[in-house]
């Protein structure tokens, strides 16, 4: 396991050095929050969700961007890995190659959220004056960001695995962002959505990814919060088990290739 640390403790420090990404991922998140904040009352009246109130919207956008711009692309990694045939050489080694590619996602992942949550937290509460949530609640939200995050890292791994068969995954990962855009709830909560979209939404990873982890921002309870951690719980390890039977088969896709 100190292995897979290592790999975490790099990511991390990489990260951290790369402050000139971080920085243009911050000015990406402020520009999206501004542009969604003068979207939301368009989409609501169309929706019937008028009656939401605005620093609530608020909140529920910037949780479900600060979490969807910090998940890494690490389906791209994958992707090259694969196809410079540099997975070949990995293969090899004594460590996972699964495990050290999502340890490497996380260790993106939190450094992403550390710097994306300070903004997004400071820059709603500066824009609507006030903050909503207490120490206790404050902390389950961040706890929820993390696992949505990571859970949101093992669905790009997924994504790269396409790579053994698609030889690029652009296509996915175009198909991914769309359904978590959609099914997600990113701009409204899945409750203003028709019931026969929550319907088909509630039977996939999104809701629990973005809306509903974000809705607590609208509605907090710990019902609400045992339901969406059993949720990612339950997700993320439904990811794993297709990740490891497609891991397998795109090896041996591998051996057969000679590669």
């Amino acid at each position: 396991m100190s292995k897979y640390f290592f790999i975490f403790n790099l990511a991390v420090i990489q990260s951290i050095k790369n402050y000139k990404a971080l920085i243009g991922l911050s000015l990406f998140l402020l520009t999206c929050l501004l542009v969604f904040a003068h979207l939301w009352k368009i989409a609501a009246t169309k929706m019937g969700a008028a009656h939401l109130h605005p620093d609530q919207l608020l909140w529920y956008i910037a949780l479900n961007e600060w979490v969807l711009i910090s998940i890494p692309d690490s389906q791209i990694d994958m992707e090259q890995d694969l196809r410079s045939g540099k997975l070949a050489y990995l293969l090899p080694r004594p460590i996972s190659y699964l495990k050290s590619v999502f340890f490497e996602g996380l260790g993106m992942l939190i450094v992403n959220l550390l710097v994306l949550g300070a903004v997004a937290f400071l820059f709603t509460w500066w824009r609507i004056g006030t903050f909503p949530f207490d120490a206790s609640s404050l902390i389950i939200l961040l706890a929820l960001g993390i696992l949505a995050g990571s859970v949101g890292v093992i669905f790009q791994m997924l994504v790269g695995i396409s790579a053994f068969w698609l030889q690029e995954v652009s296509p996915f990962s175009w198909i991914w962002e769309k359904f978590l855009f959609a099914l997600g709830g990113l701009i409204l909560p899945l409750a203003a959505y028709p019931i026969w979209i929550q319907k088909i939404a509630y039977f996939t990873p999104f809701p629990a990814i973005l809306g509903q982890r974000s809705a607590l921002a609208i509605d907090f309870s710990f019902s609400a919060v045992l339901h969406v951690t059993l949720s990612l719980f339950f997700w993320g390890l439904f990811a794993l088990g297709c990740l490891s039977f497609l891991y397998r088969k795109g090896l041996k896709i591998l051996n057969v290739e000679g590669g």
